[in-house]
């Protein structure tokens, strides 16, 4: 069955993510990754969806591009496409032009194919590149992942070409070079919002994740926003594509259902400790500037309208320190920990609810809850340390205690509310889901082991719950 909010074909995954808005639609050409390379339906290279409004899409179309990440341009009348090929371990960036301008019509330039220049960049990292014209300087500028010739290893780059002819390019100093990553800075993308340039970018080394920085119009140098990370490890390859009025960024939500890379644990049964694949299912979200320029993550709203079918709230405490009005929810205890059940949580369902921190360490949500709150996926926030913190059912036994040596399993920063306010929305769709905070952050995860159970509240120490709905799809869109 194809995630029908967390998009993904069977018997594959989704990829990088290549977003454009074309003629009133959005173009999503992306990378197919299929679970079984000898399965007889495969067709490798890029596929195009086509969707208006980023809920309900048209069948998938393979276009015959072979290769990896890239971009389209529209010029003088054509459709330009760039990609790029690995060969016997070298990496190059190819060119295609549609000789009928039809999106899914494609014919590769051998001729244009090119590779780093082996004098500012080392060849080991060509690819994904991005293109815009730049109407004031009459040229193209190409951004690729790539890494700089250099006496020490933290050498990834967004790298830099100039062309005026989008056939022959000149090589430039890095845009961005932050000497801070081991390997090349993956899927550029840069768009201008209001008087800031920002350019974004995926990094598998230091931390794995979407990053961007930010440029005030006028400026040339790239500031870093207070919270550089956009999501966070279980959200990859993000580029953005907008109408004009709203702007999307576009990344995967890795799944864990194939050892690729021979990491899984020997002897632990558990799906959600599994390591994390490449690709898995598509996460769309909406960028917001905020007042200093940083950028915010947001639900999109056309995906919050898919549900409206709301759930009578059922309150059962499990502890004693509860202080119960009509959808609200007041846990008093300043030092110990209250923990209380609700309904149960059907396998798609968007949850909303505001929590006001007073005296809570943390405080949040456990979704898919056992009875006694024993096993369950934790969600929750903690102030002092400005972050939103998922923590599966595992880490909460004395076997995950000692299995796993690390704290925190996924985590985004939150900006510390003045008032101690914070609205908490999740997206949820089988094994997939989506928190967000106040609009601004949000958190990609995954829930594998437990699929029954109910919704749970905890808070260790005081805080109050408030405005809870829990709420179904309106209709089925198969």
């Amino acid at each position: 069955m194809e995630g029908k909010i967390f998009y993904q074909a069977q018997r594959a995954r989704t990829g990088d993510v290549i977003p454009k808005f074309i003629d009133g639609a959005y173009q999503l050409f992306y990378l197919k990754g299929w679970k079984d390379p000898k399965d007889p339906e495969a067709v490798f290279g890029w596929h195009r969806l086509e969707g208006r409004d980023l809920v309900h899409f048209g069948k998938e179309t393979p276009i015959g591009v072979r290769g990896g990440t890239g971009d389209l341009i529209y010029r003088d009348g054509q459709w330009h496409l760039f990609s790029c090929i690995f060969p016997q371990g070298r990496q190059l960036v190819t060119h295609y032009v549609s000789p009928d301008n039809n999106l899914d019509h494609w014919t590769l330039q051998q001729e244009d194919t090119f590779g780093a220049d082996d004098a500012i960049y080392d060849p080991s990292d060509w690819r994904d590149p991005r293109v815009v014209w730049r109407q004031d300087l009459g040229e193209y500028w190409m951004f690729l992942a790539a890494r700089v010739k250099d006496c020490h290893s933290r050498t990834g780059c967004v790298g830099l070409c100039v062309s005026r002819d989008l056939k022959k390019w000149e090589y430039r100093r890095p845009v961005y070079y932050p000497q801070r990553f081991g390997g090349a800075c993956e899927c550029p993308d840069v768009f201008q919002m209001g008087d800031w340039y920002y350019l974004i970018f995926s990094s598998y080394t230091t931390l794995f994740g979407t990053y961007y920085v930010k440029c005030r119009a006028g400026e040339t140098r790239w500031r870093i926003p207070a919270n550089h990370r956009l999501d966070g490890r279980a959200f990859y390859a993000a580029k953005t594509a907008g109408d004009g009025r709203e702007r999307y960024l576009f990344g995967w939500n890795p799944t864990k259902e194939q050892d690729l890379f021979g990491f899984w644990p020997n002897g632990l049964a558990a799906q959600d400790y599994r390591t994390w694949d490449w690709g898995g299912s598509l996460v769309v979200h909406k960028l917001t500037q905020l007042s200093d320029g940083d950028l915010a993550l947001s639900l999109p709203d056309n995906r919050r309208k898919l549900f409206s079918h709301c759930t009578k709230n059922r309150f059962c405490p499990l502890t004693g320190g509860w202080a119960i009005r009509e959808n609200r929810y007041e846990a008093l205890s300043e030092e110990t920990q209250q923990m209380a059940l609700l309904q149960p949580l059907p396998e798609q369902f968007y949850l909303r609810l505001d929590i006001r921190m007073k005296s809570a360490r943390q405080a949040g949500v456990v979704l898919r809850a056992g009875q006694e709150m024993k096993e369950g996926y934790y969600l929750y926030l903690e102030p002092d340390r400005g972050r939103l913190v998922f923590c599966s059912w595992l880490r909460m036994s004395e076997e995950g205690g000692k299995t796993f040596p690390y704290d925190v399993e996924l985590e985004t920063p939150v900006r510390r509310d003045k008032d101690g306010l914070y609205r908490l929305e999740i997206l949820a769709e089988d094994s997939a889901a989506v928190a967000y905070v106040n609009g601004e952050a949000a958190l990609s995860l995954r829930m594998y082991d437990r699929r029954g159970g109910n919704l749970g509240l905890f808070s260790f120490g005081g805080a109050v719950f408030e405005n809870v709905r829990l709420l179904r799809e309106k209709e089925d869109r198969t």
